[in-house]
């Protein structure tokens, strides 16, 4: 499987997208592939992005263990089908 919607680059933001990418990188330390292609769409990308710290970064009030939130990434590539 292919992706379909092809994600914004560093190089490529502008405007809101480059914004949201700096956040994330504040926030998460990254910017994540699923933040890059929402950010075809701001206001969806700009909701994306506190709920993903939420669940994923114990500063921001993630409270399971990160092994267990790796294993649920994990297990949902593996049942996506995702190569990688």
């Amino acid at each position: 499987m292919t992706q379909r919607i092809r994600g914004i680059t560093d190089n490529e933001a502008s405007g809101p997208a480059k914004e949201l990418f700096e956040a994330s990188n504040q926030v998460l330390g990254r910017t994540a592939n699923l933040l890059r292609i929402l950010a075809h769409s701001p206001d969806v990308a700009r909701w994306f992005l506190p709920f993903v710290a939420a669940v994923r970064q114990p500063k921001a009030g993630a409270v399971s263990d990160v092994r267990l939130r790796n294993l649920a990434v994990l297990k949902t590539s593996t049942l996506n089908g995702c190569r990688y």
